[in-house]
């Protein structure tokens, strides 16, 4: 009843709001052709298969934002665009990141991607969608399911895949934002800024791109009265450089990411004394990329090149201070990769071969003593890879195989097999597709060695040197429909509807999970946690998703369910049975107006029986955002986040009790562009 009452008063908001009363009087004519042209502009895609595709000739399912969409979710970092996307659950850790699941696995199993290459933490842990830029995205790409064959070990649960612009112009856009967090405002330091500046420049044959992206978060605080603040402030600095040139017929790519992040929460004051203690997090990371290929895609076609080849060169330092004020620790991360692939692609076969060598290592001290806590552990890997696309205008048949031999864990494989079909026509587009396929992953260096003493936060975590790899055995089906009706009317011009079933069920053995030690947490009187293997657990669920557009309308609604269970039947934990993202949106392109509610539901997350009894497994927030080009060059956006204020219970975690509700506060942003 909640959920229907909450969903009322969203869509009574948007009704209300001021897209209602745009101006439609722009010619018709007009408006209708640029309305068919967005509408049967397609996709082109590179995840499913590791070459670029339209959409609809890939072989594996694809989710797809693109930049319009990402340009209204957000003008920050990656985990609002992110919480858009159907099935995919975003959560905020205790360190105050924000972290995915999808289709049961948490965010150690998913790979996340730039340009295809990896952006994983260096450990192999799970990546902060904190920390990763939306600035200069073309579109993003979701693959559910197994992707070890194509993408390794971290790839069990599936790949997110963020496609960043080649710059062809000389060009220049700034942007700023200030935002505000309602009620629950941090005295003293109550406004947020977000400022951007992206840039491309061509000189002479060298095509160069600069992003920078600085991020003030001030945190909020519920009760105002204690020490302790529900979510601490933060600033971070983004600085992405880019720099090509063609060589016929190759092209060389330098780049350097540069990341600082700087997080501070108080959380206690040190009895009898005028001082408190914080949890602080203090990150540096550099990040050296370079890049040689052949001509990879013939734009006019639609498809590869007959042949074509890449090398990828990685280097990743990173340096990070964390814990409670009084007792920090020094970790420093180095990872060096080198990859290469080479595709052959004829009328109706394409090969894709290729191989991954990589090193990584991990030191951490603790500086008030100077005792060493890991001492320069590290772990070394070879992997190769051959995908095989066998294509038919009505049907097409992806088989793969991966190997990798570990330092540490010794030799893996993988093997996957997918097909789709057209069963349509071109009135009405049905495409079935489905997969099997194994997964692997090896413990990464966190999990086996990591340290994370947050006793200030409540908890500890410690490695598990004796962790065993993980395996799994997962299928997807996806049946998905697409039809054009054009409907002539005073009110209506044409609509588009699509809808898609997915179905996916994976069974695996040596499952990494957090197990909380209830013996240590007693005598320690903290949540003392370990990672330990499951011997078997078996994740399974159904996403389904309907999209209506018409003309300058468009609405989706999606639901998702996941049964996640270990062998003797008990629940994975923080994992929710049900999930419904639904949202409204506008778009005008005449007028340059683009408008999106949008609303997540979660309902009936498992929990951990170090809490006494639950106060509230579900909860909904609702996001609306607004974006206006004044000119061509000009343009401004306004933003609510969580609109109706839910959040939990400050006092649950005091109290032993579960509230699933997120850490969040409703939010105000208004912001403005020019481009140059």
């Amino acid at each position: 009843m909640r959920l229907l009452n909450t969903i009322s008063q969203a869509i009574a908001l948007a009704l209300a709001s001021p897209i209602v009363l745009a101006a439609t009087d722009a010619d018709s004519d007009t408006q209708k052709d640029a309305q068919e042209e967005y509408q049967h502009t397609e996709h082109i895609v590179v995840s499913g298969t590791r070459t670029p595709k339209l959409l609809s000739d890939s072989p594996v399912s694809v989710q797809v934002i693109d930049a319009k969409t990402i340009d209204v979710l957000t003008t920050g970092t990656l985990a609002q665009a992110l919480n858009y996307i159907q099935g995919v659950v975003v959560t905020r850790s205790v360190k105050d990141g924000y972290n995915i699941q999808m289709q049961g696995f948490d965010g150690d199993h998913v790979l996340v991607l730039v340009n295809s290459r990896p952006v994983v933490s260096p450990t192999g842990s799970s990546t902060d969608l904190d920390q990763i830029s939306t600035n200069d995205i073309v579109q993003i790409e979701v693959v559910r399911g197994a992707a070890s064959v194509m993408y390794g070990s971290s790839a069990m649960g599936g790949v997110i895949n963020i496609i960043t612009k080649t710059p062809d112009e000389n060009s220049a856009k700034i942007s700023y934002e200030l935002a505000h967090f309602d009620d629950n405002a941090i005295s003293g330091d109550e406004y947020g800024h977000t400022a951007k500046l992206s840039t491309s420049i061509i000189t002479g044959e060298w095509a160069n791109s600069l992003n920078i992206l600085y991020i003030d978060n001030p945190g909020f605080d519920y009760d105002k009265t204690t020490v302790n603040q529900d979510a601490g402030g933060n600033e971070k600095s983004f600085v992405n450089f880019s720099s090509s040139k063609e060589f016929e017929p190759l092209t060389l790519t330098l780049a350097y990411q540069y990341l600082e992040e700087d997080k501070s929460r108080a959380t206690s004051q040190i009895p009898g004394q005028d001082k408190y203690i914080s949890y602080l997090s203090e990150v540096e990371q550099h990040q050296f990329d370079i890049n040689l290929a052949s001509a990879i895609f013939d734009k006019a076609q639609h498809k590869t090149a007959q042949t074509s080849w890449q090398l990828n060169g990685r280097y990743i330092n990173h340096e990070e201070t964390s814990g409670q004020s009084n007792s920090l620790r020094d970790t420093e991360i180095e990872l060096i990769e080198l990859d290469g692939q080479h595709v052959w692609s004829g009328s109706s076969l394409e090969v894709v071969a290729g191989g991954v060598a990589h090193v990584d290592t991990l030191n951490q001290i603790k500086p008030s003593s100077g005792s060493v806590e890991i001492d320069d552990e590290s772990r070394q890997s070879v992997e190769a890879y051959l995908q095989s696309n066998w294509i038919d205008k009505d049907y097409q048949i992806l088989a793969g195989l991966r190997a990798q031999h570990d330092s540490d864990f010794g030799e893996h494989s993988a093997i996957r097999i997918s097909g789709m079909m057209n069963l349509g026509n071109k009135e009405n587009r049905v495409q079935w597709r489905t997969g099997l396929g194994q997964g692997y992953r090896v413990p990464n260096l966190k999990e086996r060695f990591y340290v994370f003493d947050h006793s200030n936060l409540g908890y500890k975590v410690y490695g598990n040197e004796d962790l065993k790899p993980e395996e799994s055995l997962s299928f997807n089906s996806t049946l998905s429909y697409e039809t054009l009706v054009f409907e002539q009317s005073s009110w209506l011009s044409s609509a588009e509807l699509s809808a898609e079933i997915n179905l996916h069920y994976t069974q695996t053995e040596n499952f990494i999970e957090t197990v909380i030690d209830a013996e240590k947490s007693a005598e320690e009187g903290l949540e003392i946690s370990t990672y330990e293997n499951i011997s078997e657990a078996t994740l399974q669920g159904v996403d389904v998703s309907t999209e209506l557009r018409f003309d300058n309308w468009y609405g989706q609604l999606n639901y998702s369910y996941l049964d996640a269970r270990d062998e003797n039947g008990q629940r994975l934990e923080e994992r929710p049975y049900h999930q419904v993202k639904a949202n409204l949106g506008y778009s005008n392109l005449n007028q340059d107006i683009d408008a999106l509610l949008y609303l997540v539901y979660q309902a009936n997350e498992s929990y951990s029986n170090s809490f006494t009894q639950s106060i509230d497994n579900e909860w909904v927030t609702v996001n609306f955002s607004f974006t206006h080009g004044i000119t061509d060059n000009l343009s401004w956006r306004f933003g609510i986040e969580n609109i109706f204020d839910e959040h939990s219970s400050p006092v649950a975690d005091q109290e032993q009790l579960f509230d699933a509700r997120e850490v969040s506060s409703r939010r105000f942003s208004l912001g403005a562009s020019y481009k140059f």
